[in-house]
């Protein structure tokens, strides 16, 4: 079983991202602008010619008919719909492949200032920040791929929650199937590296699991080790 992707796909060829919210490409003979739903840069991936999946959507109000959300790297499709890592996460944990999350699920608890994603109801209580990761270097996994206020404030609610009684975590998902770890990416953010290696000796748990990507479903595959 796995999250399914009900929507129609329609292949196409990246050429050029005009802004961080649209992209250009070719369907067939026809140019198309196109949206993009993640604001990371994905320059290592993006590049012109290189195959790409779109949704269709049937929402006449739309902007962009299409979504950008799969990019083939190397052979390998990359889901880029961040959106959907909370769905894939909660999918595991119901399905038990993530076993170390015990009890129901709330989504979107208030912590301090910020939302986390998830909240465990166990004793104590497990809060959960789901992060996607989409970008790749030499067989590893990182995040973020481009800087995070949002982020690195959500590393400080957890670390402060942990301070609290709470216990905390980061889930982070890997939308492809190929890396074998996990690494802050310190050359983008190396201030959420920083608040990451924090958090892991306050007592934060850091796990990072691949997915199988499939043009209509995404599935986690297996934990991988975290390098700090």
């Amino acid at each position: 079983m796995a999250v399914h992707i009900e929507g129609e796909t329609v292949h196409a060829i990246f050429l050029e991202r005009p802004n961080r919210f649209e992209a250009i490409v070719q369907i067939g003979e026809k140019m198309e602008r196109v949206h993009v739903p993640n604001t990371g840069r994905m320059q290592e991936m993006l590049h012109p010619g290189v195959p790409v999946v779109l949704e269709k959507s049937d929402n006449p109000r739309r902007k962009n008919r299409f979504s950008l959300k799969w990019v083939n790297k190397n052979g390998h499709w990359i889901c880029i719909h961040s959106a959907w890592a909370n769905r894939v996460f909660e999918d595991a944990v119901e399905r038990g492949w993530i076993d170390w999350v015990k009890g129901p699920l709330r989504r979107e608890v208030k912590v301090g200032e910020s939302r986390v994603d998830f909240l465990a109801e166990t004793e104590p209580p497990l809060l959960i920040e789901v992060k996607c990761v989409t970008y790749e270097e030499n067989g590893r996994a990182m995040f973020p791929d481009a800087p995070t206020l949002r982020g690195q404030k959500h590393l400080d609610e957890l670390i402060r929650a942990t301070q609290s009684g709470y216990r905390a975590a980061v889930a982070l998902m890997i939308f492809m199937d190929f890396p074998t770890s996990f690494t802050p990416h310190d050359g983008i953010d190396p201030v959420w590296g920083e608040k990451l290696r924090e958090a892991k000796k306050a007592g934060v748990g850091i796990r990072a699991y691949t997915c199988r990507i499939g043009l209509d479903t995404i599935q986690v595959k297996e934990e991988v080790p975290v390098v700090l």
